[in-house]
């Protein structure tokens, strides 16, 4: 039995992804005035402009566009899963904005949380109800092995850890890591509860916690992170676009290895930024661990890195 596929690509094959890319490819020239952003079969198309009004005319022609490139290609498109958001530091919420954009003489409303690929993603880019659900997860775990813990050796107790909570703090870090103290002190606190649950014990402070596990606080374990992203850009590991993001400084001769770190305007949109931050925890790092040649020396390196030791305002990295 077999029967003739005469649009899309047949799912499980070998060359499925290849075809796959084959075919939907050419949809990004049939974007002109923003940018197409395409993951497997799910396609973001984003905007930027100077007026609301602006940014409704260039969204709703753009997704015009795309709804025709599927339909020409005999693909069936589905508005009912379509979803917008409106990201801008002047307006507090969407809810009282009385726009919506037209797709397929569909109308879609701008919501305050749209969920991308496993993140939730709101309009004031503070992710708090992104981090609120993954330590709402987390501390479920955490009181279901708590229940257990009398049957599990201290080995097991670790694989669970590593395979269950942080593995809920893994995915993307780098995109919500732009949060508020206070809901990084939440995130810290899981950390805490999995370290007594590790160590059995519910005396110690958290950094006696910290050293006992030769472990480090989860802000540094995202900051490694996203130092292995830089070093991976300055020595062509990762996509070219990467490199728009991170320079090295011209003229400096005592560190040549140092990162251009842009002038900012303003801490929520200026420092708490990948291309602020970046170079910023780059040119704090040892001079030694920058210029290894290996990355995964480099990887093992990072791992006696516990962020700078000065504590002033300047270096701190809870400002950051």
């Amino acid at each position: 039995m077999y029967q003739v596929l005469l649009s899309g690509v047949p799912q499980g094959s070998i060359l499925g992804p290849i075809l796959f890319n084959i075919f939907i490819n050419d949809l990004i020239f049939w974007i002109k005035d923003a940018e197409l952003h395409n993951f497997a079969d799910d396609n973001t198309i984003t905007c930027t402009a100077n007026t609301l009004e602006q940014l409704i005319k260039n969204l709703e022609k753009e997704s015009e566009n795309a709804v025709q490139w599927f339909k020409n290609n005999k693909m069936i498109v589905n508005p009912e899963k379509f979803q917008s958001i409106i990201v801008n530091n002047k307006i507090s919420g969407t809810s009282n904005l009385n726009i919506s954009l037209t797709v397929d003489g569909k109308l879609i409303n701008p919501e305050s949380n749209v969920t991308l690929l496993g993140l939730n993603i709101d309009n004031k880019l503070n992710f708090e109800d992104h981090i609120s659900t993954l330590c709402k997860r987390s501390a479920g775990q955490l009181n279901a092995l708590c229940r257990i813990k009398s049957f599990l050796g201290i080995n097991e107790r670790k694989a669970i850890v590593n395979s269950f909570i942080y593995a809920n703090f893994n995915y993307c870090p780098l995109v919500w890591h732009f949060c508020s103290k206070r809901t990084m002190e939440k995130i810290e606190n899981i950390q805490k509860r999995a370290l007594r649950f590790l160590c059995n014990d519910y005396s110690s402070s958290y950094e006696k916690l910290l050293e006992k596990n030769k472990s480090c606080t989860m802000e540094i374990r995202r900051l490694r992170t996203l130092a292995l992203e830089i070093y991976k850009t300055l020595n062509d590991m990762n996509p070219t676009f990467m490199k728009d993001l991170f320079h090295l400084r011209e003229n400096t001769l005592r560190r040549p290895n140092d990162l251009n770190v842009p002038v900012r305007n303003s801490v929520k949109f200026g420092d708490k930024s990948l291309r602020s931050l970046g170079p910023t925890i780059w040119n704090l790092l040892p001079n030694n661990i920058r210029t290894t040649n290996s990355f995964s020396q480099f990887k093992t390196f990072l791992t006696t890195w516990f962020g700078p030791k000065c504590k002033c305002n300047l270096c701190c990295l809870s400002r950051i």
